[in-house]
């Protein structure tokens, strides 16, 4: 049998002192532990704040729809739902096409439609952004169709709200890629505008825009011809709301109403800065327009029922080439 030690003074010190750090350790790791249970738990309240309710649109767009894999399936989802729409529009497309084209041979732009029918169209500029998707809830709260002119830059920042603008139902058109006046460019940088926002949404899988708008309603009559090569007609519009500048959403909606008339085109924006004002505006708008017996369409489907005439009042801002 091994002979038993006998410990000094200066050991069970020892001891004491290692046993001690242990339990300081212990009650440290302890500590962390519920401190990072303790963030976690303010987190998750945070997010589900933030978030609110599945679909719930958050106006002021703080939600980030860049991260995690939830918006990657939304936006998988979207694209999915897009390219149906694309498929079974097919037939429909050829017509709006041929009748871009029918317009284009007679002008190479348009500020109003006809008037043949109590249909007008709504159009949006500048986007998408992170109001987009408010605007979109209205329109098909309202069964309302509308034509969005959207910016190349803004495609790759906010690709769920351009499927979207597709799958449900309306018509994606060119505003040039960042949003410069084609009017002081050279013939090649104008045209790169022109191609850029194009190709980026053919990218994107959505078709190539068949329709123009000049940022600023600025053109000159090399504008017109670039658009024009590229089969694309020209649009301009017959009401302004002004609503980049309005603080009234209720007077935004009654001017479009004092001045709307068949075949009129109505500018709006949902990009370029905070759109709140006309967020709010639209539903007012959109129910007095229903009220008054008239059809949102999309542009293309206000050509097929309102051709218009090759007489066309000249808006924005027209400089010689």
């Amino acid at each position: 049998m091994a002979p038993s030690r006998k410990r000094t003074p200066d050991a069970d010190r020892r001891v004491r002192i290692a046993l001690s750090r242990a339990e300081h350790h212990r009650r440290r790791r302890r500590l962390a532990a519920g401190a990072l249970a303790g963030t976690l738990l303010v987190a998750i309240a945070i997010a589900a704040v933030s978030f609110g309710s599945p679909g719930a649109w958050d106006p002021a767009g703080l939600r980030d729809e860049a991260a995690g894999e939830a918006p990657k399936l939304r936006l998988a989802e979207q694209a999915s739902r897009a390219a149906a729409v694309i498929e079974r529009q097919k037939a429909q497309r050829v017509r709006e096409r041929a009748a871009v084209e029918r317009t284009l041979a007679q002008t190479p732009f348009i500020s109003r439609a006809g008037e043949q029918t109590k249909s007008v169209a709504l159009t949006f500029d500048d986007g998408p952004s992170a109001y987009t998707d408010g605007i979109l809830d209205t329109l098909r709260r309202y069964r309302a169709k509308a034509t969005f002119f959207t910016l190349g830059s803004q495609l790759g920042k906010f690709p769920l709200q351009l499927q979207r603008i597709v799958a449900d139902g309306h018509e994606v058109a060119n505003h040039s890629y960042s949003h410069a006046d084609l009017a002081k460019l050279s013939a090649r940088d104008a045209a790169a505008e022109l191609d850029g926002d194009s190709n980026g949404l053919v990218a994107a899988g959505l078709p190539r825009p068949t329709l123009f708008r000049p940022p600023y309603g600025a053109y000159t009559a090399r504008t017109l011809s670039l658009a024009a090569k590229r089969k694309m007609l020209t649009v301009l519009w017959t009401i302004d709301t002004g609503d980049y500048e309005a603080s009234d959403p209720n007077a935004i909606a009654q001017q479009v109403l004092e001045q709307i008339r068949p075949g009129a085109i109505v500018l709006m924006h949902d990009g370029g800065g905070n759109r709140t004002v006309t967020s709010q505006a639209l539903p007012i708008m959109v129910r007095g327009l229903r009220k008054s017996g008239y059809e949102m369409v999309t542009l293309p489907q206000l050509l097929i029922r309102n051709p218009p005439a090759a007489e066309q009042g000249s808006v924005g801002r027209s400089e010689v080439a």
